[in-house]
Formats: structure tokens, C-alpha cells, sequence
């Protein structure tokens, strides 16, 4: 009886032992942790800068060459202004900034406004702008700077001129309308010319010269090219030097004698001397024959 009892004895303490074993063995019960992960972005200081705001003015500007005045374009950039016009006569007044360039308004002339009505600007000067002393070609030059400028907007068509508020009487001794003593005021409001631009387009009452272009280079063979309104759609181009010699003389047929469209080449000898040249249209009197000049345009042999 003894065998079987400490053998049972035996069996369950091994059990017993096996039972520690592997309670001791097995994992403890694991606890859920969430982990809340907090990313902090550094924002980097801002500074606020706002870009001022500009816009681009073309200003004319009178300049020389072989004893010939004309106007040149300049682009200048100012501030963003709603007295866009007024801002446009200052900077003209103030002068250019490329070399060979000159304005003729004196440079302590004050813009006392810059109205716009109708296409047409009014511009009120100080009395000042009397005080320039020209010729005519200056005068003439002086007054299309400021409407050629002017009339670059689109809001304007015409330009009138007052000195003080106004566009007759004395000041200071000095006749309004006499302006500089040459061209005068007479003949306001004054219309824009591209005639006295370089690389303008000439215009007259009879035609329109597309080539060549005032004031720029010319060559042999030359095209000239535009419209022309003449007795039997006839003329002729003449190209002459500095000195009036007689380069070519050419006649043109246009296409009709009202409006006519033309182009053709014209092949002259080169100037002996190079600098100023004339490209004249002119045609023939149906009544007596005698030479009437369309238009002449002025260029330059090199």
C-alpha cells in the first residue's frame, strides 16, 4: 500500500512544480499605452513688404544731329500716380537722362495742373516757361514735347497751353500768346506731329509717308512706301544731300489718284559727304506745270 501512495505523492508535487514553472513563464497582461506625439512647427518671423507700384511714362525729348532738332522717345518708370498726366509734364521738365538728349522747357517752370475733358488737356504752367529763349525750330520742338508726350495717353487727343490759369494778356511784360516769340499759341489746341519724332510717320493733307521714316538712316536702294491723294495718281520722288545736290529723281504711279497705296524702290548714288539728307515728294501742276511739294521727310546718309 505504501508504493502507490508516496508514487501519487510524487506524481502531484511534479505536477505542482510544473505548475510554477509555467506560471512564472507566461507573459504578464500587457496594458494599452497610447502615445500622443505633439509636433510643434516654428513659424519664422514675417515681414510684410509690399513692392511699390509703378508705372512707365514715354517722354519726348529734343536732340541734334547735322544741325537738325528732333524729338526721341525716353521710357521712364514713377510711382503709381492718379495725376498720371500732371506727373508726365514734371518729368519732362526735370530733363532726360540719356546723353545728347535736351529738354527746352525751363527747369524751374512749376505744373500748376493738368486738366483732361473731352480729349483734350489743359495744362496750366507757372510763369516761368516764358523765360526760354529759342529759335523757331526750338519753339516748335518745346511745344511737341509736351504734346507728344501728352497725347501718348489715350485719354488725350489735343493739348492746350495757359500760363497762370490763362491763355492770353501779359505777364511780367511777356505776351501769353506770343510764347516763345516764334510759333506762339495761336494755333492751339496743338495736335501731335510724328513728323518731328524720330522714325515718326509723315503726314500731310495729300499723303502719308510710311517709308522711309523721318529722321532715320537711308540707303540705296531705298523703298519708299504710303498713300497719296494726287492728279492722276502721279508724282515723283527726288533724293537729295546735305547740300541740295540731286541724288535721284524718280516718278511714282500710285495706285489711284484718291488714296492711292504706293511702293518702289528708288536707287540713288551714295553722298559724297555723309549726314543729312531729303527724300521730297512732289508732283507736277496740272495747271502750269510748276513743281508742288506732297511732303519731304529728312533723313540721314552715312
Amino acid at each position: 500500500m505504501k508504493r502507490p501512495i508516496i508514487l501519487l505523492i510524487l506524481i502531484l508535487a511534479l505536477f505542482a512544480f510544473a505548475s510554477i514553472l509555467l506560471s512564472g513563464c507566461r507573459p504578464a497582461s500587457r496594458q494599452r499605452t497610447t502615445s500622443t506625439a505633439t509636433t510643434t512647427t516654428a513659424i519664422a518671423p514675417t515681414t510684410s513688404t509690399t513692392a511699390k507700384e509703378e508705372i512707365t511714362l514715354t517722354l519726348y525729348f529734343v536732340k541734334s544731329r547735322d544741325g537738325v532738332m528732333f524729338l526721341v522717345p525716353e521710357s521712364r518708370s514713377i510711382p503709381k500716380t492718379k495725376a498720371v498726366a500732371k506727373a508726365a509734364v514734371e518729368e519732362l521738365i526735370k530733363g532726360p537722362t540719356q546723353p545728347g538728349h535736351i529738354s527746352v522747357i525751363p527747369r524751374n517752370t512749376k505744373v500748376l495742373s493738368v486738366k483732361i475733358k473731352n480729349g483734350l488737356a489743359t495744362v496750366d504752367f507757372s510763369k516761368e516757361v516764358l523765360n526760354a529763349n529759342v529759335g523757331s525750330d526750338g519753339e516748335e520742338l518745346g511745344i511737341a514735347q509736351v504734346v507728344d508726350t501728352l497725347t501718348e495717353f489715350p485719354t488725350i487727343s489735343k493739348v492746350k497751353f495757359l500760363v497762370e490759369g490763362r491763355d492770353k494778356g501779359k505777364i511780367d511784360g511777356r505776351e501769353i500768346q506770343d510764347w516763345w516769340g516764334h510759333v506762339g499759341l495761336s494755333g492751339q489746341p496743338f495736335s501731335r506731329n510724328e513728323s518731328l519724332i524720330q522714325g515718326g510717320v509723315v503726314r500731310t493733307n495729300a499723303i502719308t509717308v510710311d517709308l522711309p521714316r523721318a529722321f532715320t538712316v537711308a540707303s540705296s536702294p531705298l523703298t519708299v512706301k504710303g498713300k497719296v491723294t494726287v492728279f492722276e495718281a502721279r508724282f515723283n520722288v527726288r533724293v537729295l544731300d546735305k547740300n541740295n545736290n540731286v541724288l535721284a529723281d524718280q516718278p511714282i504711279t500710285a495706285q489711284n489718284f484718291e488714296n492711292g497705296p504706293f511702293e518702289e524702290t528708288v536707287s540713288f548714288s551714295k553722298p559724297s559727304i555723309p549726314g543729312r539728307g531729303t527724300v521730297l515728294f512732289y508732283f507736277h501742276s496740272p495747271k502750269d506745270g510748276g513743281e508742288v511739294t506732297l511732303a519731304s521727310v529728312t533723313v540721314f546718309f552715312e
